[in-house]
């Protein structure tokens, strides 16, 4: 489902680039010359990661002294979709696009692919590694301004946070909860979660709640009620009008169009 690898070396424009899984990006540390595709060719530099689409042949011209050459499923990448609605992030991969990040930036990265390819090794499951990667596509490609300025430990924790969230969102509520697994106070969670994601925890717990709930009225035949008991409210009426709140539609509109 995933793949990382460092690569270097001297490479020629007359043979591919291979990946094992369809999506890819190419995250350059230290390298001279052109990453080329039939869309034209484009300088390999410190600090620059390239998306590259699905249906996408490179080839590579230049010395590499090392760059990261990842490629994961479309199972992995649905979760980035996710928790990423905005338009600019459904076209990621569209086309062949790239991204320069800072010096700082940059270090930031190269530890998060380090640590990613510890987890890879250590055969982490599949909705773990989906949250990885997401928060490192989220970051790499510049659309979380809020992770940018954190810092590596702190990054960490935005992932350690995602996980617990995403076991325990349907049945925990209390920030309480959430500031004993992070290990921290509540207040200097809530402060955590400002900085991280411009959000607190109630914001951030409706929100997953309300895109669950998509999922569920698209992809499944549940009642609104079991629906609503899935999700941990006691009342239908409470997640019926939560809903319609979110979405400026019902639940069974949202469901008839979808």
């Amino acid at each position: 489902m995933i793949q990382l690898e460092n690569i270097k070396g001297s490479y020629k424009r007359d043979k591919a680039l291979n990946a094992n899984y369809p999506i890819r990006v190419l995250i350059i540390k230290e390298a001279t010359g052109l990453l080329c595709m039939n869309s034209g060719d484009y300088v390999l530099c410190p600090g620059r990661v390239f998306f590259i689409p699905e249906e996408g042949i490179i080839r590579l011209e230049g010395e590499l002294t090392s760059a990261y050459w990842l490629s994961f499923s479309s199972l992995l990448y649905s979760e980035f979709l996710l928790q990423h609605r905005d338009s600019q992030s459904r076209n990621l991969f569209m086309a062949l696009s790239f991204k320069d990040l800072s010096s700082p930036q940059a270090l930031k990265a190269y530890s998060l692919l380090e640590q990613l390819k510890r987890e890879i090794l250590a055969e982490r499951d599949v909705s773990y590694l989906a949250q990885y990667l997401s928060l490192l596509l989220g970051f790499s490609a510049v659309l979380n301004a809020e992770l940018m300025d954190l810092s590596i430990d702190e990054l960490q924790q935005v992932l350690r946070f995602r996980a617990i969230l995403e076991q325990y969102f349907k049945s925990e509520r209390t920030t309480e909860f959430y500031a004993s697994g992070m290990g921290m106070s509540s207040r200097k969670l809530n402060a955590f979660l400002k900085k991280a994601f411009a959000k607190n925890l109630p914001e951030l717990l409706f929100a997953r709640l309300i895109r669950e709930a998509e999922e569920l009225l698209i992809h499944t035949d549940y009642s609104i009620s079991m629906i609503a008991e899935i999700l941990g409210f006691e009342q239908t009426n409470s997640f019926v009008s939560n809903f319609k709140r979110s979405k400026g539609i019902s639940a069974l509109e949202f469901r008839r169009l979808n």
